[in-house]
């Protein structure tokens, strides 16, 4: 009797070590998995309204770059490096999606490489489209130093919202006999698509957003029999795979290129 309550009490002890070290295997890994962060989007909203079209940081050591892509380049790290120069036009790689900007000043050089790819920073997890080197070098060093790091494009983010259009070139819309009154979009910024209608038949399809400029994706739409299919057709072609400036003012947004002029109103 008593060697089979040792033998029990020495199954149940070897049970009970086997679930504390798979417990603390567990807690090992989890504590291995970085979350991402929750990111403020007050953050690169404030810096697209100071003109910044696409910002990157690094660490070890620190350092930020912000690009006006129509006025300047502005490159610190936390040891005291400083450049500023002129916006350039980039060149784009013959076989990858990557983009070099070369600026040559009299305080020194940078050379900004952005390629679109996955990037998370070391640092706070953040997730990223784009992995960003600077090779800078001031004028009175011999060899540029490199940093590396993470980028985005910045955007406006008050388009992420439901927009009725009011007016689009050669049209009438106030005449248009449309069945869901006048064409609809919502714009989706976490995702980077839009839905909506064109006054009868929905649309859905993705969208490009980088600085001041939006570009459509092809556009899915239904085919439902509607009474003003011409003009659906209008608003369908002008955004279908077309690329705009767009402003955002006085609860208005504004969609032009060569071509065509489309103004929205904000939902309230």
């Amino acid at each position: 009797m008593k060697k089979y309550i040792f033998l029990l009490v020495s199954i149940s002890l070897i049970i009970s070590c086997s679930s504390s070290n798979r417990t603390k295997n567990n807690v090992e890994q989890n504590t291995n998995v970085k979350e991402a962060p929750i990111v403020d989007p007050s953050f690169y909203q404030k810096k697209f309204l100071n003109g910044v079209d696409f910002f990157a940081r690094g660490n070890e050591p620190f350092w930020t770059i912000e690009v006006d892509f129509e006025n300047a380049m502005r490159f610190s790290t936390m040891e005291g490096i400083k450049l500023t120069t002129p916006a350039v036009e980039g060149t784009k790689a013959r076989d990858a999606d990557v983009m070099r900007y070369h600026a040559v000043t009299e305080n020194g050089e940078l050379i900004v490489t952005i390629s679109k790819e996955d990037c998370q920073d070391d640092m706070s997890g953040e997730q990223f489209d784009y992995k960003v080197r600077v090779d800078a070098k001031s004028s009175v060093d011999n060899d540029y130093k490199t940093f590396e790091g993470c980028g985005k494009y910045l955007f406006d983010y008050r388009l992420n919202d439901i927009w009725v259009m009011e007016s689009i070139s050669s049209i009438d819309l106030t005449k248009a006999k449309l069945m869901k009154g006048l064409p609809t979009i919502e714009f989706n910024l976490n995702e980077m698509r839009f839905d909506g209608h064109a006054g009868c038949n929905n649309l859905m399809g993705k969208i490009e957003v980088a600085g001041s400029k939006i570009k459509f994706g092809s556009i899915a739409s239904t085919k439902m029999t509607c009474p003003d299919i011409q003009v659906e057709q209008v608003v369908v072609d002008a955004i279908n795979q077309k690329t705009f400036a767009y402003n955002i003012e006085n609860m208005k947004l504004t969609l032009e290129n060569e071509l065509m002029k489309i103004v929205f109103r904000k939902v309230n």
